[in-house]
């Protein structure tokens, strides 16, 4: 374009000086055509803009993180002049349209239209814009071009990703069915179907022999045998570019761990501030799809201060009573900090799952006994174990 606008300034000049030194009418006409080429540029330019039309279809408006939806798109042109020099560009912080970029410029022909489809991956949980993101076109000439935000935008609300995984950081979500009855003192006469992690010093092998499979005896103790999951809720940040990609990586990693629980039939619940504290139990995998629709549908607020988690939790002695705790933060401040202590002077054993790209971030915990800190950066594969 630069190039162009050089060329087009140089013939000017020519034309400047033919009709200095020259004149005549092929001079006159070519000052003429060279000079009034802009004017005709800009106003292809506008007329494009107020007659160009671009329709998008989505196969469903709700969908989940990393699952490929069928996308369509139109590029329309409804005048009598072909249009040139056409770009799309697509929403590429948060979702990402297969198969097709940026790049390529489209033609189109008089009262015709340009059909493309593909799919589309949306990368993070939330409600948010997808599809074409900005039109950008240039004139026949190449002088001039423009770029401006699409109005027709595609609007998808998009569910966290539910990952199977044995693992979160480095710590094998095992350990945590081992803490729960390790806590507790003399087997009891319930038995119950062994879960890998269990102590083997407890199993009833004369039961497990009579129903072909690994039956463990029950604990006694003043520990209850539920587990605590613990969502933070509060949203640190204003950028979109920060809350979303965290607040998608809080709820999947609630998610993971709620699941091993459930397909493993470990008793646990998940707790959440929502102007005011909320309990959901974690039931078997034959329920998990409502705990699934309950968890995604959590919103995040900077009022949910960890304050006011804290004085509900306080309100609720079966959670201090938990036999382990798992906290899934993003945030830490003092409020955090007196959390933390409260849990661990009722001496519950605690995973803390801290999600940050930033190393810095990380509390130190030393001080505490029987905590465990695991960093998730926003953009980890929990299946891998990624952790800081």
């Amino acid at each position: 374009m630069r190039r162009n606008r050089i060329i087009w300034f140089c013939l000017w000049i020519l034309s400047l000086v033919g009709i200095s030194f020259y004149g005549g009418i092929i001079s006159y006409g070519f000052f003429i055509a060279v000079t009034i080429t802009p004017v005709f540029s800009l106003f292809y330019l506008l007329l494009v803009y107020a007659l160009f039309h671009i329709w998008q279809n989505v196969e469903r408006r709700y969908v989940s993180v990393n699952e490929p939806v069928k996308y369509k798109f139109s590029l329309v042109n409804e005048c009598p002049l072909l249009f040139t020099g056409i770009r799309v560009r697509y929403f590429s912080d948060f979702s990402k349209v297969t198969d097709f970029s940026d790049e390529p410029q489209y033609e189109l022909m008089p009262d015709n239209r340009i059909e493309k489809e593909t799919t589309l991956i949306c990368k993070y949980r939330g409600e948010y814009d997808i599809g074409i993101k900005e039109i950008e076109i240039e004139d026949y000439f190449r002088l001039f071009k423009i770029r401006y935000k699409n109005k027709e935008c595609v609007h998808a609300v998009v569910k966290p990703q539910l990952v199977k995984t044995d693992k979160i950081g480095n710590i094998e979500l095992s350990e945590a069915v081992s803490d729960t009855f390790n806590k507790k003192t003399e087997p009891d006469v319930l038995s119950r179907e062994y879960v890998m992690g269990d102590d083997r010093r407890f199993i009833n092998w004369g039961q497990s022999a009579r129903v072909n499979t690994l039956m463990t005896r029950e604990y006694t103790g003043e520990s209850h045998n539920e587990i605590a999951v613990i969502t933070d809720t509060f949203r640190n940040s204003e950028n979109r570019e920060e809350f979303i990609p965290t607040e998608n990586k809080i709820l999947e990693t609630t998610l993971a761990i709620s699941y091993y629980f459930s397909r493993n039939n470990i008793s646990a619940s998940e707790y959440h501030y929502q102007q005011g504290l909320v309990r959901i139990p974690i039931e078997d995998s034959f329920h998990f799809d409502e705990f699934y629709e309950n968890i995604s549908a959590i919103s995040f607020d900077k009022r949910s201060r960890h304050s006011l988690l804290l004085e509900e939790i306080c309100e609720n002695a079966d959670i201090l009573r938990s036999s382990m705790v798992f906290f899934v933060l993003s945030s830490w401040n003092s409020d955090t900090e007196n959390l933390i202590r409260t849990f661990s002077e009722n001496e519950v054993t605690s995973v803390i799952c801290f999600i940050t790209d930033d190393e810095k971030r990380l509390p130190d915990l030393s001080e505490y006994k029987g905590i465990r800190l695991i960093g998730i950066s926003p953009s980890a594969d929990l299946t891998e174990g990624t952790n800081l």
